[in-house]
């Protein structure tokens, strides 16, 4: 498809330029030419407009400066603006090119857009995310920055931070600048040592979202090239308080080699390597940090941050032990078995799905499970938010309270309501959970069951299903009809 737009316009409007502020503007430039101010005469030049200026003259002035041949014309393009913005964007991203051609030919500035639904994203780098190459090429015949990066506040991102390997191939060859930042994560060790070599400062230059060139390493090698370079280990990025270990903790190779070469190793790093030794001392300098979840406060090396630590989106809120459990760390595991008391041992073997050993604990300890803390008990709601329906099963049938709290204050039949699990749902009724409670968000089970069908990621449970239970348990009603449509069906049988 053969598509070429003309831009006739003297400037650009900038990105989510104001109507209001284009009226002030106007004002401002009729009082410069009352006072015969030259550079705003020189503005006027070529325009039917003669002395006593009117505001008219001004508007038609700035008009014709962006491009339009009337104030109003100017007027309906910027009242239109963010429609037009999110049909290109969505355009983009359902591949309609011919949709994308349209909306460039009626707009040629809105290849400068950025998508403040989607982090400030360019248009370049949403075609690169989805491997688009001749939406590429479309968005780059058409006027689209190739080097263009989101206004995201910690720092922006370029379709070279984001794309894969593939594509990101293919924008090199249209013209994309290497960053050091790029070089790192596409491992191009060639090209990055000799950006280290004309400019040793690039290893200190921050990227998307403050992130230094060691967070993007891709393997071994570019860590030693960028430590050998003086790169700081324990550096952390902007918006979410990591070190290049931290951003690492499941790409073992890479995180191995960080830690080889000096970087401070936490619990949860040294869970991940198998690491016992390692682990031993880091329990021993803080005894606590066996049970304390890696994104609870307290954790000397997990600091909160603007936009959540990234092991909220790389390793949740887990407890060591679990980490060495569902990653198969035994000696990790055996190590913390051995450093911990009954009641945590006891959360540990209900986690497991152990039920002889957890029984054979309680048998025991009599009034062992009044010890176990809430870090402990949250197990339960733990195992309902990812589907481990037999652990949720042992755990109500050890004794765990079916309205123990666990993330976002949610109690385990809330957790399973948001992912439509119901045969979680199915195995916690028995046990008479709270349907009223509220979760952090002011919802209720129910509620987050039916929020969950249209907002919901997992793909594995039964909303419809999961709704009738929650009703037939004697979960109220909603005021209104809401949800997916199969969700919706289900509540009119209880809405009339």
């Amino acid at each position: 498809m053969d598509i070429r737009i003309e831009v006739h316009m003297n400037k650009l409007l900038p990105e989510n330029a104001s109507f209001e502020h284009l009226k002030t503007q106007a004002k401002a430039l009729l009082a410069a030419l009352k006072s015969k101010d030259p550079a705003a005469l020189v503005r006027l030049s070529g325009l039917p407009a003669a002395e006593p200026y009117r505001l008219a003259d001004a508007q038609l002035t700035i008009a014709r400066e962006y491009g339009f041949t009337s104030w109003s014309k100017l007027k309906r393009h910027l009242v239109g603006y963010a429609d037009r913005r999110a049909a290109f964007f969505a355009a983009i991203k359902a591949g309609d090119r011919p949709r994308v051609a349209e909306i460039v030919s009626e707009d040629p500035a809105i290849v400068r857009a950025k998508d403040p639904t989607d982090f400030g994203a360019v248009p370049i780098t949403v075609a690169a995310n989805r491997n688009d190459l001749p939406m590429i090429d479309l968005l780059l015949e058409v006027g689209a920055d190739i080097d263009a990066r989101s206004d995201w506040w910690a720092g922006g991102f370029g379709a070279l931070d984001l794309a894969s390997e593939q594509t990101s191939d293919y924008l090199i060859t249209r013209g994309a600048t290497l960053t050091p930042h790029a070089a790192a994560r596409l491992g191009l060790a060639t090209e990055l040592k000799a950006m280290l070599s004309a400019d040793p400062s690039v290893v200190h230059q921050r990227g998307g979202d403050g992130q230094f060139p060691l967070h993007f390493a891709k393997t071994p090698e570019i860590v030693d090239l960028l430590v050998d370079a003086g790169a700081d280990l324990d550096a952390r990025d902007v918006d979410h308080e990591g070190t290049a270990a931290q951003f690492h903790i499941l790409d073992e190779p890479v995180l191995r080699r960080l830690i080889e070469r000096g970087a401070t190793a936490d619990v949860f790093t040294a869970v991940i390597l198998d690491d016992a030794e390692l682990l031993d001392r880091l329990l021993n300098v803080d005894p606590a940090a066996i049970s304390r979840r890696s994104l609870d406060s307290g954790n000397p090396w997990i600091p909160a941050a603007p936009g959540g630590h990234i092991y909220n989106y790389t390793v949740g809120n887990v407890a060591p032990h679990q980490l060495a459990s569902d990653h198969h760390r035994e000696n990790a595991y055996a190590l913390l078995w051995e450093k911990s008391g009954p009641g945590l041992r006891l959360a540990m073997a209900g986690w497991r799905g152990e039920r002889d050993l957890a029984q054979s604990l309680l048998a025991e300890h009599p009034g062992l499970l009044a010890t176990l803390r809430p870090e402990d008990l949250r197990m339960l709601p733990d195992a309902a938010w990812q589907h481990r329906t037999d652990c949720v099963k042992l755990l109500l049938e050890l004794g765990f309270d079916p309205n123990i709290r666990g993330g976002e204050a949610s109690t385990a039949i809330d957790r399973a309501a948001f992912h439509g699990f119901d045969d979680v749902i199915e195995a916690i009724l028995p046990y008479s959970p709270d349907l009223t409670v509220r979760n952090a968000y002011g919802g209720n089970p129910l509620g987050a069951c039916i929020y969950g069908s249209m907002h919901g990621w997992r793909k594995d449970g039964n909303y419809p299903r999961s709704v009738k239970l929650l009703l037939e348990a004697g979960a109220a009603p909603p005021d209104a009809i809401s949800g997916s449509p199969e969700v919706q069906a289900v509540l009119r049988e209880y809405i009339r």
